[in-house]
């Protein structure tokens, strides 16, 4: 079950539609780490997924009123946190001219990863280019639809969808890089 899929009472939304902190504190405290856990996993940075957290619970709290109930708060809230990270992405994405990402990007060698620790999750998407670990998160974990992802970024479906393979291939890669590296080792 996704820790999204909860609500908010109903005198807990009126109470935070007049502003009362007793309220933003009570649906802060409920929806704060799945926050920053989808935060983080897309971001692989805490500074960013922590921005992500705050400005997530600024824009619901400012647009509260826009939430019809259709879907649980916990979905709601999901969405602004999804869309502050993507624009985080592009945010960080603007700011760098040029990383070792680029150059990776770009045909060159792909970053030195810590293979004993490469079957954690967090190690293997830190690797990953930011649009391409979205998508993958997006997809894989959060359950959205290619033609969903595609909107979020204003782009084609065949842009999710080749972003998604990029990311497995990449995965995929690394992994049989470290099997080599263990079998080498193995023989030694």
């Amino acid at each position: 079950m996704s820790h999204f899929n909860k609500d908010i009472d109903e005198v807990t939304k009126v109470q935070a539609l007049k502003g009362k902190q007793v309220a933003y504190r009570r649906i802060y405290d409920e929806f704060k780490s799945p926050v920053y856990n989808l935060a983080y996993r897309m971001l692989q940075n805490r500074e960013d997924a922590l921005d992500v957290l705050q400005n997530a619970f600024v824009a619901a709290f400012q647009n509260l009123s826009q939430h019809s109930g259709a879907v649980a708060f916990g979905f709601w809230l999901r969405k602004i946190a999804i869309n502050q990270s993507l624009q985080q992405i592009k945010k960080n994405h603007r700011h760098k001219s040029h990383s070792m990402t680029d150059d990776w990007e770009a045909g060159e060698a792909a970053p030195d990863v810590d293979w004993s620790a490469a079957h954690d999750l967090n190690v293997l998407l830190r690797q990953l280019p930011p649009l391409s670990r979205s998508v993958l998160w997006l997809y894989e974990v959060e359950g959205f639809s290619h033609k969903e992802i595609a909107d979020w970024y204003q782009m084609s479906v065949s842009f999710s969808k080749s972003q998604l393979s990029r990311s497995k291939k990449l995965m995929a890669e690394w992994l049989a890089k470290e099997e080599q590296g263990n079998d080498q080792q193995q023989n030694n």
